[in-house]
């Protein structure tokens, strides 16, 4: 069972603009880091500028850069890759991509002042015929501030996300080459009405997709007595929705949404929001819930789901919680009618939406979706452990910036990761340092979503782009 969750939300911009060819729109230069620490002057920090493109780095394209560091002026710069074809201009380079795979380009510099720095940028390079094919939606509409992306385990991907102008849920399938749209939910004649949240729990052997949302009317931002939590499901190759129960809820409700295999992969929503209590929502037959109060830090008035759900084998449910903005995360675990919280330290998570997978073993590996600068807790590896009171959990940093990231396991840990408009997969290499790829360019105030497929174990990643849902 695969689960995901979304919902619609910078690296420095440099000062210079490009208009580009394709809508004449103005657009920041793209900046990406080296990560460092870069060898030479330890105060000499690289950066490089992408000057004219965007998007993925499609094999056989020429990417121009420019290498920039703050207060200085370079006496000589020398340019290398590990594969394509490289002309250097001092400072500014032109390099043709090769083919599909991973390439490095490298920067030396000698400033003016005697300074000396190297720095290596690694970019995932696609084939020209995914690129052809990235755009999943590609009417008039904004689409995919909002996206999920899951793989069943005959390898065909499973996308919600929001069509933004209409306020309405959409859903795509992918057989490896073509993907197919269909309508969930949205405003309709008598029917229907405006999505604002959405959670995906995706049964990976049937390739059913169970979707829980927000639906309400007017504005997302409108009264608290017109949103109320739904769920759908695919049967038979029509869509079915529920209103899972007549409570009216706050427009800023959190959901979520897993598959209880220990209850034949039964649907259970958490849902919270800054009126009614954190609780459960258990579908025991079509148009059937069972509600439950959830208790996760005994009394606390207001708590709130912080992020993805998860279930273990045995049926117990864990879910991120935070009693408000600026209090601490919890991992609640809940097991029947009895619920246990371990206490993390205040980290900077506050606001945040935690995308949470089961790593190895008895491992929760839950992640910061954006962040402050310098953060020391972007991955929390919690071991769960019996008494649930007995578990420990370990911090570590993940990136200096971090806007927005989800993550996924599949005998490696894979982050996909956004800062500015700059899109990175992050993995561990043998020594576990993070490895930093460029994929592209994301829009700003998006989240994306990671999966591995399980036929390739390629990762793969959902995002926006120029206001369009797209796929890499």
């Amino acid at each position: 069972m695969l689960h995901k969750t979304g919902v619609p939300t910078i690296l420095i911009w440099s000062s210079l603009c490009l208009l580009m060819a394709c809508d004449n729109t103005p657009r920041a230069t793209e900046v990406i880091k080296s990560h460092g620490p870069e060898e030479g002057s330890a105060a000499l920090v690289l950066l490089i500028e992408r000057a004219g493109g965007e998007g993925p780095y499609v094999e056989g394209a020429t990417e121009h850069f420019r290498v920039v560091t703050s207060d200085e002026t370079f006496k000589s710069v020398r340019w290398s890759v590990s594969a394509g074809l490289v002309t250097p201009d001092s400072e500014r380079v032109s390099w043709t991509l090769p083919p599909a795979g991973q390439a490095v380009l490298s920067v030396s510099v000698e400033t003016q002042s005697g300074k000396t720095a190297e720095g290596a940028f690694t970019f995932n390079v696609v084939a020209a015929s995914l690129a052809a094919g990235i755009a999943i939606d590609s009417g008039p509409d904004v689409t995919g501030s909002a996206c999920e992306l899951a793989f069943d385990n005959a390898g065909r991907g499973h996308l919600l996300y929001l069509n933004d102008t209409h306020r309405s849920l959409w859903y795509a399938r992918w057989d490896g080459t073509t993907w197919t749209r269909e309508q969930v939910d949205g405003p309709g004649f008598g029917t229907g009405g405006f999505i604002s949240a959405f959670a995906l729990a995706l049964d990976a052997v049937s390739g059913t997709p169970h979707v829980a949302y927000l639906k309400g009317y007017g504005s997302p931002g409108g009264a608290p007595g017109f949103n109320r939590i739904w769920y759908a499901t695919r049967v038979n190759g029509a869509w079915v929705t529920e209103n899972t129960a007549p409570v009216n809820r706050s427009p800023n409700t959190r959901v979520s949404i897993a598959l209880d295999p220990a209850q034949g992969l039964r649907p259970v929503i958490v849902v919270s929001d800054n009126v009614t209590s954190l609780s459960s929502l258990t579908r025991t037959a079509p148009n059937t819930w069972s509600p439950a109060i959830i208790d996760a830090t005994s009394g606390t008035a207001v708590e709130y789901v912080m992020g993805d759900v998860a279930f273990d084998a045995a049926g117990t449910l864990y879910i991120p919680v935070t009693t408000g903005s600026g209090g601490p995360i919890y991992l609640t675990a809940v097991r029947g009618t009895t619920a246990e919280s371990l206490r993390l330290e205040p980290v900077d998570l506050a606001n945040r939406w935690l995308p949470m997978v089961w790593g190895p073993g008895n491992h929760l590996l839950m992640l910061a979706s954006g962040g402050s600068l310098g953060a020391r807790m972007g991955l929390l590896d919690i071991t769960v452990a019996s008494p649930f009171s007995a578990s420990t959990y370990t911090a570590f940093p993940v990136d200096n910036e971090n806007d927005a990231s989800d993550l996924a396991y599949a005998g490696k840990l894979f982050i996909a990761h956004r800062h500015g408009t700059a899109l990175e997969l992050i993995t561990p290499d043998a020594r576990n340092l993070w490895t930093y790829t460029q994929i592209g360019t994301a829009q700003s105030s998006s989240r994306p979503s990671i999966a591995v497929r399980p036929t390739t174990g390629v990762a793969h990643v959902c995002y926006q782009r120029d206001d369009k849902v797209s796929f890499q």
